[in-house]
Order: C-alpha cells, then sequence, then structure tokens
C-alpha cells in the first residue's frame, strides 16, 4: 500500500481526492493524515513518514511551497494539486512527481498513480531501504539515507541521538557522527525499542553504552565519557529499564 498525505485547505477537495483514489486504486492507498493546513501537514510528515504527499499550492497563510521549504531533504513524492496553471514552472523546480489542475480528472489522477508505481517498482534502492528501514529479526543493522548516499549503521555502533530541530545527528563510536534529515522519533523508531531509550527531549541513547547514571545531577556518564542530561519527564523511561 502507498502510504500518502492529502494536503488541502478545503474539507470538500480533500475528501473529493481520497474518494477518487480509493474508486481508482482500491486498497491501494493508505491514508495516514488529511491535513487543512502547512502548519497541520509538517508535523504529520515529520511522524507518519508518508510516501506519497498530495499537496495544494494555494492555501491561506502558507503555501505549499512553504511546506518543501521546512523539508528540503525529503524522502517522499510530492504530486501538486491546485486551480492554477500559473505556479507550475515553480512546482517543478521543487522536483515535484507530477502536477494536476482541480478540478482534478480521474483519467490524469490515474495515470500519475500508475507512473509513481512504476517508478517505484523500478528503484532497487527504494526497495533496499524499505527492507533495512526498519529493525528486523536478526538484522543487526539498519540504512539511512544521507546527503552523500545510503549509510548502513549496526546497532552497536550508535551511542546515541541528538535532535537538532527537523533533522537528527547519530554519534557512533570511533568519534564519527552522521547527520540524517529526519526528526528523533522518525529516526528512533528504526531502532529496536530493547536497545535504545529516550531521556530527554533532545536525546535517545543506547543502553549498551551506558557507564553510570547521576541521579543527583540527572544526566548519564557514557562508557565513551559523554555526559547527556535526563530530563525529569523522561527519568521513568531509563529507571523502569534496570527495575
Amino acid at each position: 500500500m502507498i502510504k500518502t498525505i492529502l494536503v488541502d485547505d478545503e474539507r470538500h477537495a480533500l475528501e473529493t481526492l481520497k474518494m477518487l483514489l480509493e474508486r481508482l486504486f482500491p486498497s491501494q492507498f493508505e491514508f495516514l493524515a488529511l491535513c487543512n493546513s502547512v502548519d497541520q501537514a509538517i508535523p504529520a510528515i515529520q511522524e507518519l513518514e508518508p510516501e506519497l504527499v498530495f499537496l495544494d499550492i494555494q492555501m491561506p497563510q502558507k503555501n505549499g511551497f512553504a511546506l518543501l521549504e521546512v523539508l528540503p531533504n525529503r524522502n517522499f513524492e510530492v504530486i501538486f494539486t491546485t486551480a492554477h496553471q500559473e505556479p507550475a514552472v515553480t512546482a517543478f523546480k521543487y522536483a515535484a512527481f507530477d502536477y494536476l489542475l482541480k478540478p482534478i480528472d480521474s483519467l490524469e489522477l490515474q495515470k500519475s498513480v500508475i507512473r509513481y508505481q512504476e517508478t517505484k517498482k523500478a528503484d532497487p534502492i527504494q526497495m533496499l531501504l524499505e527492507n533495512l528501514g526498519h529493525p528486523q529479526d536478526g538484522l543487526e543493522m539498519v540504512a539511512f539515507s544521507t546527503s552523500e548516499g545510503l549509510e548502513f549503521v549496526q546497532f552497536d555502533e550508535i551511542k546515541y541521538l541528538k535532535a537538532d530541530r527537523n533533522y537528527t545527528y547519530l554519534f557512533l563510536e570511533g568519534d564519527r557522527k552522521l547527520l540524517i534529515s529526519k526528526s528523533i522519533g522518525q529516526v528512533e523508531s528504526k531502532l529496536p525499542e530493547q536497545r535504545f531509550v529516550r531521556i530527554h527531549q533532545s536525546y535517545t541513547v543506547n543502553l549498551s553504552k551506558i557507564l553510570r547514571y547521576d541521579r543527583a545531577e540527572n544526566y548519564l556518564i557514557l562508557r565513551s565519557g559523554e555526559k547527556l542530561s535526563v530530563s525529569l519527564r523522561k527519568n521513568s523511561n531509563l529507571t523502569k529499564r534496570f527495575a
């Protein structure tokens, strides 16, 4: 199934597009969210990780291009939907997969989605990411897409994660670090929960890397010597693992 998010300030437009997709491609779409604004769509995209976003351009407050400015290193395709032809050139500057005019013609929508499906099938890297993007039984690594390519990381290499707005740093053994264009929650979801624990809004730590917990000062000391703050709200996440 194609994990998708629809973004349009008009509720009727959202429901019509959803109905068309369900009719043309029965049981082939998983609708993760229907969003009425850019501000609503950004956290939904970061948390739910869609493969395809149908994005209206002309919306109050912030238009569809503003969403892509916030998420420049996206790992999803975009099909713009708009009642205006003028922004078409700009849309393709943002590497849009397609551009559909409203009212959306069902045949054009069908062609666009079929072309998307064929492109996805023909992309072996995408298949590899899907296979390695989530923890699997017996598999001791995960794959992350970076600006330089595809990075394969052993779970035991990871010391901790550090959030940086919409990005996450992976701090690895050997004083290495990687910058991933995903939120810390998204990266965390790809790691085995029995090995990693969130200790702060900004930190997730590999339990096997902890040397000591200073309860009085509320920080962890890692075997590498690094110190990480433990928030009061996340304190129970840590202590219940060792209760």
